[in-house]
C-alpha cells in the first residue's frame, strides 16, 4: 500500500472515521469512505471522498484495498475483489512496541482497564484502545519502542487478522454473537487469531477453568501462564483461601486478600487474575498492583451502582448481553435480588440461565422486558418455566418445601412482564423493599429499544435516580 493506492474504508463509525483521518493525515491521496446509511451527515477530512447508500459495497469494488470496520460482516464481503484489511490489522503491522491483546466472551473491558491501570501505576508509557477507549490508530504516531499498548479485541476485530499480539490474554470463551457468526465453532475460530500468529518468545494467559483454554493452548507456540479461580490452582495466578497468589513451581507470592478488592462480584476474579499475571510479567511491583485492586470499582454499565432509594440499591449491568453474565450478576449478591432482563435476539441458549435463576435462593423476582419480533421475553419466560418443571421433577422442590441443593427458595420465582423499559424499571421499583437489590442485567442485546448497551444503561440510571 503506497500513497497513491485507491483505498476504501467501510463504515463511518468511530473506528472508520479515525481510520480516514489517519490516512488523510499521512498523505494517502485516494481515500473514500463508504457507508450504507444514505442519510449520514458527517464531516470528512479534506481530500477524502465519500459514498453513502444501499449499493455502497458495489461502489467499494473500485478500490484496491478496503479497511473493514468491525461491525461489518466479513462473510458479506466475499464478492469484493479488493484486498481486505482492517484498522486493527494495520495497527498490529505498524506498531513499534509490544501489544497486550485481551479477548474473551465477557470481561474484556474490565481486564484491559485493570492491566492498563497497573502498568500506568508502575510508570510505564502505556496506551489503552481497541474495543474500549480510542481506536488504536489514533495514538499510533506517538508510540515508541519502549511503549506498551493494551488492546481490547472482539471477535469482529480479530477474525481476519494475520498477526497476533506479543502478549495475548484469553478470558473464558463461551458462546456469543450467534446473530453474526454461523455457529460456536466459527466464533471460537474468529478469536483464535489472537494467538495463531504468535512466536515462541511471546506469551499467552489462559483461564484454566474454561474448556476454551485447551482449544487455544493448541493454537500457539508461545509461553503459557494459566489462571484459575479454583483454590489450589497450581502454577500461575489463582485463589488460595482468601488470598490471590502467583505461583511458579515451589515459589509463591501473595498478592492481596481477595476481600480487599474494590470491584463488586466474585465473577470479576476471572478478570483480576489475568491482569495480575500480565502486571507481574512486566515487573509491576505488588504494592502497585494492590493499589489498583483496592481502588478500582469497575467500568460504567458493569454492575455499576447508580442509585440508592429507601435502602434499595440499583445496579446497572447493561453490558450483560449473555445468559452467563446475567447469572454472574445475580450471584454477586447475597441480599434479595430483583432482576430486569430481556432485549433483542443474539441466538443464545437460555436453558442454563433458567435453571441457575430458579436455583438462586436470593432471587425474588424477574422482570422481563420487551415484546414483538426480536424480543427475548417470551423465550426467557419459557426457559424459566421449563427449569422449574425440570427441577421439581427431580425432587429439588422449586416452589415447594425442599431446598435446592440445600439452599433453595421456598416459594416460586415471581415473573413479571412489561412491554416497555420504563414500565420494567418501575415494576422492579414497586416490588423492592428496603434491603433489596435491583439489577439491570438483561442477558440480551439492546437493539430492540436502544442503539447500544450504553444508551440502555444510561436510561436505567436516569429512571432509578428519578425515584430518589
Amino acid at each position: 500500500m503506497d500513497k497513491t493506492t485507491k483505498i476504501g474504508v467501510l463504515g463511518a463509525g468511530v473506528e472508520g472515521m479515525e481510520t480516514v483521518k489517519y490516512l488523510a493525515a499521512h498523505g494517502f491521496s485516494d481515500v473514500t469512505l463508504y457507508d450504507q446509511n444514505a442519510e449520514l451527515k458527517i464531516e470528512v477530512p479534506v481530500g477524502v471522498k465519500n459514498f453513502f447508500g444501499a449499493d455502497y459495497l458495489s461502489r467499494a469494488n473500485e478500490c484496491e484495498i478496503i479497511f473493514r470496520s468491525p461491525g461489518i460482516d466479513v462473510k458479506k464481503l466475499g464478492a469484493l475483489k479488493s484486498k481486505l484489511t482492517s484498522a486493527t490489522r494495520y495497527f498490529l503491522e505498524m506498531c513499534p512496541c509490544p501489544v497486550i491483546g485481551v479477548t474473551g466472551t465477557k470481561g474484556k473491558g474490565t481486564t484491559s482497564t485493570l492491566i492498563y491501570l497497573m502498568l500506568k501505576e508502575a510508570g510505564k508509557d502505556v496506551y489503552l484502545g481497541g474495543n474500549i477507549g480510542e481506536p488504536a490508530v489514533k495514538f499510533l504516531d506517538v508510540l515508541k519502542k519502549d511503549s506498551l499498548v493494551v488492546l481490547e479485541l472482539s471477535s469482529f476485530q480479530l477474525q481476519d487478522c494475520d498477526r497476533s499480539p506479543q502478549v495475548a490474554v484469553l478470558l473464558g470463551v463461551t458462546t456469543d454473537h450467534l446473530d453474526y457468526h454461523n455457529d460456536m465453532d466459527e466464533y471460537w475460530e474468529a478469536k483464535a487469531a489472537i494467538v495463531k500468529h504468535q512466536k515462541p518468545e511471546d506469551l499467552v494467559i489462559l483461564n484454566h477453568d474454561y474448556e476454551s483454554s485447551e482449544y487455544y493452548e493448541k493454537q500457539t507456540p508461545a509461553k503459557k501462564i494459566f489462571v484459575s479461580t479454583v483454590e489450589g490452582g497450581g502454577d500461575g495466578v489463582h485463589l488460595s483461601g482468601p488470598m490471590i497468589v502467583n505461583c511458579a513451581g515451589v515459589k509463591c507470592e501473595l498478592i492481596l486478600n481477595s476481600s480487599k478488592v474494590a470491584i463488586i462480584g466474585k465473577h470479576h476474579f476471572e478478570n483480576i487474575l489475568p491482569a495480575v499475571a500480565v502486571a507481574r510479567h512486566f515487573e509491576v511491583a505488588i504494592p502497585q498492583i494492590q493499589k489498583v485492586l483496592t481502588t478500582f470499582k469497575g467500568l460504567p454499565h458493569r454492575l455499576e451502582e447508580v442509585a440508592v432509594v429507601n435502602d434499595v440499591r440499583y445496579f446497572d449491568d447493561s453490558i450483560s448481553t449473555t445468559p452467563e453474565t446475567s447469572i454472574a450478576a445475580v450471584r454477586a449478591f447475597e441480599k434479595p435480588v430483583i432482576l430486569i432482563a430481556g432485549g433483542s435476539e443474539k441466538g443464545a441458549d437460555y436453558t442454563d440461565w433458567g435453571i441457575a435463576l430458579q436455583q438462586a435462593q436470593n432471587l425474588k423476582c424477574v422482570v422481563l422486558c420487551g415484546k414483538g419480533p426480536g424480543a427475548m421475553a417470551e423465550r426467557m419466560h419459557k426457559a424459566l418455566m421449563s427449569a422449574e418443571t425440570t427441577l421439581n421433577s427431580r425432587g429439588l422442590g422449586v416452589g415447594g418445601d425442599a431446598k435446592i441443593g440445600g439452599q433453595g427458595r421456598h416459594t416460586p420465582l415471581e415473573i413479571v412482564h412489561c412491554s416497555t423499559f420504563e414500565d420494567a424499571v418501575k415494576a422492579a421499583h414497586d416490588k423492592a423493599v428496603p434491603g433489596d437489590v435491583v439489577i439491570l442485567s438483561p442477558a440480551a442485546a439492546s437493539f430492540d429499544m436502544f442503539k447500544n448497551y450504553k444508551e440502555r444503561g444510561d436510561k436505567f440510571k436516569q429512571l432509578a435516580q428519578s425515584f430518589i
